[in-house]
């Protein structure tokens, strides 16, 4: 569990954390989202002890995580590529991360082969893409098989298969009970890892919800029809409330009444339907709308 009570940070003037509180829970994956600017990197090098709060408090486990005697047993984290010493090998790396806290080479080689990355053991981190610095932070970051971890934009420079890995990956330690904080800036992948989000702006919280509740709370559902008989379907859907548009031929959007609603209407009408799906708002249109008043750079539109 991650825990963030009443947390600031100031840079001189600049408050890049502002009396920001919430709780990461074990068992789903959270996402924490927010424009350039946000906080949340500075919260999550709070959390991780490597900056000192001007004033709140973070604990990982129950504690600050300074005072666990052994640190990466508690809290994995990926906070960007290029930490490792050019110079040495993956393999030498994680040994020495691993002799910081009494663990064996046996550790060393299960994480790379888990992260994938053992057949480049043995090259110089220097050498490596963004995808290999990558897969080589997740290997540190899951040496201490720590029960909480935190990610920041861990698939940056993945190929597909190893977006894909990470995502299930992911999801088998919280289905473990494990506690996964994750930061990214792809919508379509946050909403596809995520079950709850931690949204914030200007170092503020703005939303902390569960997935579904952030995506009803914005815009109206819509049920997209396909129907041979889309001209006789929409005369029937037409009432008091309820907006029928026509997207192409035979494809309807309907605005007003739900799925079983609709369905109902055309077995009463004996029209055949084709396709009944409820759309809701996109994590991308429920982020924008969230955060449109707190962005710290915004271009103009360029269809204005």
């Amino acid at each position: 569990m991650i825990e963030a009570t009443h947390l600031t940070k100031r840079f001189g003037d600049t408050i890049a954390v502002d009396d920001l509180s919430f709780t990461v829970r074990p068992g789903v994956v959270t996402g924490f989202l927010g424009p350039n600017g946000a906080g949340k990197s500075t919260t999550m090098r709070a959390i991780a002890g490597l900056i000192r709060p001007t004033s709140g408090t973070t604990r990982v486990n129950g504690a600050p995580l300074a005072r666990h005697a052994a640190p990466i047993t508690e809290l994995g984290t990926l906070l960007g590529p290029g930490l490792a010493h050019p110079g040495r090998t993956a393999r030498a790396h994680l040994l020495a991360l691993a002799a910081t806290h009494g663990l064996g080479s046996a550790r060393v080689d299960e994480v790379l082969q888990l992260t994938g990355i053992e057949a480049v053991a043995r090259r110089r981190v220097g050498t490596f893409s963004l995808g290999m610095h990558q897969r080589l932070g997740l290997a540190a970051a899951l040496l201490g098989d720590p029960q909480t971890l935190m990610l920041d934009e861990p698939i940056n420079g993945l190929d597909p298969d190893g977006i894909v890995w990470v995502r299930r990956f992911l999801r088998t330690l919280a289905d473990e009970g494990r506690t996964v904080f994750l930061s990214s800036h792809l919508m379509s992948e946050m909403a596809q890892a995520a079950d709850h989000l931690i949204v914030i702006g200007r170092g503020r919280l703005i939303v902390d919800a569960p997935m579904a509740e952030v995506l009803a709370g914005v815009g109206t559902p819509r049920v997209l029809v396909k129907t041979p008989d889309a001209t006789r379907l929409a005369a029937a859907l037409a009432a008091p409330g309820v907006t029928v548009t026509s997207l192409a031929s035979g494809e309807l959007e309907v605005m007003g009444l739900d799925a079983p609603a609709i369905a109902a209407i055309a077995r009463d009408r004996d029209v055949l339907l084709h396709e009944l799906t409820t759309r809701t708002a996109s994590l991308e249109e429920a982020y924008l709308s969230l955060t449109d008043s707190t962005l710290e750079y915004a271009a103009a539109d360029p269809a204005a």
